[in-house]
């Protein structure tokens, strides 16, 4: 488990609970489901995914 550069999706292919989040971590299951090609650099502005927290 390590800590990677946030990342987040806007993709309607996703459901909000993945849409409206950041994730910082490369082993957190949620941000696991966003395909590589939709996803974007940075935070988006966006809250920290809750399961990323949990992870440290």
């Amino acid at each position: 488990m390590a800590k990677v550069s946030p990342y987040h999706t806007n993709s309607q292919e996703y459901p909000p609970k993945h849409r409206n989040v950041y994730h910082d971590h490369d082993d957190c299951p949620d941000g696991k489901r966003i395909k590589p090609q939709h996803r974007e650099s940075g935070t988006g502005g966006k809250s920290r995914c809750d399961e990323c927290i949990r992870l440290g």
